[in-house]
C-alpha cells in the first residue's frame, strides 16, 4: 500500500525562513481495518506497513487482546517485545547510515556510519534470542568504542515543541478520545515531540544540548544512547516489557501503546461482535509533522542566507525527525 507523502513547504525572505507549513499525503491506512475478523488484523496490518511493521502488528494484537478482556502475562510481553526492540534496533541504525551524512558538516560518509549498514543485516540474520543478544552484545561494544563526530553549528531554533512524555495506555485513553486526534494529536492542547529524544531528554548529556539550543545534535545522541540501551536489553527480555502495554477501554475496546523508533505509537480498537467496527492509528510522524508540531515550530525563523541554506535548513531538520514517508522540502519566496 502507498504510505503516501509530506510535503513540506518553506516560505523564505531573503534572510530566514519566516514560515512553514505541511502538507501530508498519508493515507488513512485504519479505514482498511474496518469490517476484518480481529483474528485477521495481524496479517492484515503486516501487509499494510513496510515501516516499523513488527510495532504495528504488536499494536494490533493488543488492542484485540484488550478488547477482549484478556490479560497478558509478563512472559508474553516480553515476547512481543523482542521483535519490536529488534526492529527499532534495525531503524535506528539505518536512520543514521542514510541521515547521518547529510546531517554532517563535513558530507563524506564517515567509516563509522558506513558500518552500520553491516550491523543492521548481521542483527537480521540473528535467528533466535539467543543469537540476536549476542550480535547485540558486540553492537554495544562497538558503540562504546565509536568515535563519533558532531554535526555542523546549528542556530538555536526561535521556538520549539514540547517533548511528549512517556504515558501508559490508560493514559493515553482520556486523551486520544478526542475527535480526529489521530488525525491532529496533542496533548494538553499542544503538538508534542515525539521519539528518542522526548525519551532520553532526562540524561545530562541530552539535557546539556537542549539547554545550548542544539536540538539537532541532542536527537542524534538520543538514538545513540537508545541503540545502546535496547542492545543491552536483548540479553535481559524483562526490560523490553517498557515498550509495549495496553488497557481496555471498555467491554469490546482496546487501546495499545508501543514505542518505535520514531516515537509512541498508539492503536485503537473497537469491535462489533468479532468484527473490526472503529480503527485508530496515532503514528509518530503525526506528532512531530503537526502544523503546529516539532518541524513547523523548529524551522520557521531559522536564519538562512541562500536558497540553498534554507533548502538545507529545511532537509537536516526534517531527516533529524525521521518521519516515516517520504518528504520534500520546497522554498517558497515571501
Amino acid at each position: 500500500m502507498n504510505q503516501g507523502s509530506l510535503d513540506l513547504a518553506l516560505t523564505w525572505d531573503g534572510s530566514e525562513i519566516v514560515v512553514a507549513d505541511v502538507g501530508s499525503a498519508r493515507p488513512q491506512v485504519a479505514s482498511v481495518l474496518l469490517g476484518l475478523p480481529a483474528a485477521a488484523l495481524g496479517d492484515v496490518v503486516c501487509r499494510l506497513f513496510g515501516i516499523c511493521r513488527q510495532a504495528q502488528a504488536a499494536a494490533a494484537g493488543l488492542c484485540v487482546r484488550a478488547a477482549r478482556g484478556e490479560r497478558l502475562a509478563a512472559v508474553a510481553l516480553d515476547e512481543l517485545a523482542l521483535p519490536v526492540a529488534i526492529e527499532t534496533i534495525s531503524e535506528h541504525l539505518g536512520h543514521l547510515l542514510i541521515a547521518w551524512p547529510t546531517l554532517l558538516a563535513d558530507p563524506r560518509q564517515p567509516p563509522r556510519v558506513a558500518a552500520c549498514g553491516d550491523w543492521r543485516r548481521r542483527l537480521r540474520a540473528a535467528t533466535d534470542r539467543q543469537s540476536a543478544a549476542t550480535v547485540a552484545a558486540a553492537l554495544v561494544d562497538w558503540l562504546d568504542d565509536a568515535d563519533l563526530p558532531p554535526l555542523d553549528e546549528q542556530p538555536p531554533a526561535a521556538a520549539t515543541a514540547p517533548l511528549l512524555p512517556r504515558l501508559t495506555a490508560a493514559e493515553w485513553e482520556t486523551v486520544a478520545a478526542v475527535e480526529n486526534f489521530a488525525l491532529r494529536p496533542t496533548l494538553g492542547g499542544e503538538a508534542a515531540e515525539t521519539g528518542a529524544l522526548a525519551r532520553q531528554a532526562d540524561d545530562a548529556r541530552i539535557a546539556g544540548l537542549l539547554a545550548a539550543g542544539r536540538r539537532l545534535d541532542a536527537r542524534l545522541l538520543a538514538r545513540l544512547l537508545e541503540l545502546r540501551w535496547l542492545a543491552a536489553a536483548l540479553a535481559e527480555p524483562p526490560r523490553l516489557s517498557s515498550l509495549l502495554d495496553a488497557c481496555a477501554v471498555r467491554v469490546g475496546a482496546g487501546l495499545a501503546r508501543v514505542e518505535t523508533a520514531r516515537g509512541s505509537l498508539l492503536h485503537r480498537l473497537e469491535l462489533a461482535g468479532d468484527d473490526v467496527a472503529h480503527y485508530q492509528i496515532v503514528a509518530p510522524t503525526e506528532w512531530n509533522f503537526h502544523p503546529q508540531g516539532a518541524f513547523v515550530r523548529e524551522i520557521s525563523g531559522c536564519p538562512a542566507s541562500s536558497r540553498r541554506a534554507a533548502q538545507l535548513a529545511g532537509e537536516r531538520l526534517a531527516l533529524s525527525l525521521d518521519p516515516c514517508v517520504a518528504f520534500s522540502c520546497r522554498l517558497i519566496d515571501a
